[in-house]
């Protein structure tokens, strides 16, 4: 899976648009210092988003915002 593009949003919030849903918006919203998924807006023409492909989709968004080694560290990640 690749990211396509990234929008920017208010309060901080990222729109991100993956190869893998080309008709899917996944929006991202900021904690402490990384980013997370908050909402998918599906389209029906896409595969269904598992569990696998949102940890994907964050790596990659914190990957290209150099925000990856927050994400890697959190407490979610250490339990």
């Amino acid at each position: 899976m690749k990211l396509l593009n990234v929008s920017y949003m208010k309060k901080g919030r990222m729109i991100g648009f993956f190869d893998k849903f080309p008709h899917s918006k996944v929006l991202f919203s900021r904690v402490k210092k990384y980013y997370f998924v908050s909402t998918v807006y599906w389209d029906e023409r896409d595969q269904v988003v598992t569990r696998a492909d949102l940890e994907k989709m964050e790596l990659l968004l914190n990957n290209y915002f150099g925000t990856e080694a927050y994400y890697k560290n959190r407490k979610a990640m250490s339990d």
